[in-house]
């Protein structure tokens, strides 16, 4: 099992006024709830106010996302794709991530694509363990590089 490799510095700036939510899916739940724990895990040790909601899948996420960028300085997104045999995998996926990056860029909120991709269910069980913490850790550093430019 793999761990995470992302290496990011303390923030440098005063974050406590930040608010951060945290979206996830209800399908693939037994992949997303590890990533989900750890990601709530990682902002409260960071004393992040944050917010969770939930989604049936990774399709719903761009347009929550669109609604809570007005309310919350960052968005984190969680789900899980696998892939199968047929082209729905591709479909959905360049859809979400085109979507998301449209969104973020439209709203000028950052929003952290913490979208599994994977070919098998293995594959994404593996990632999940680490992940959560990773997608965090972005969103804590994306909030803090804001500061310093703003």
């Amino acid at each position: 099992m793999k761990s995470s490799q992302l290496k990011i510095s303390q923030p440098t700036h005063n974050l406590s006024d930040a608010t951060v939510a945290v979206v996830s899916t209800y399908w693939n739940a037994e992949i997303i709830l590890p990533m989900l724990k750890d990601c709530l895990a990682v902002l409260e040790e960071h004393n992040l106010k944050n917010e969770s909601f939930m989604v049936p899948g990774a399709y719903e996420l761009p347009f929550i996302a669109n609604k809570l960028c007005k309310n919350y300085d960052a968005v984190i997104l969680l789900g899980c794709i696998i892939k199968g045999e047929t082209p729905h995998f591709e479909i959905i996926s360049q859809s979400i991530s085109d979507s998301v990056l449209k969104v973020s860029l439209e709203k000028d909120t950052p929003i952290i694509f913490g979208v599994l991709t994977t070919n098998d269910e293995t594959q994404a069980k593996e990632r999940a363990v680490y992940k959560g913490s990773e997608f965090a850790k972005s969103a804590i550093n994306v909030l803090d590089t804001l500061k310093k430019i703003k």
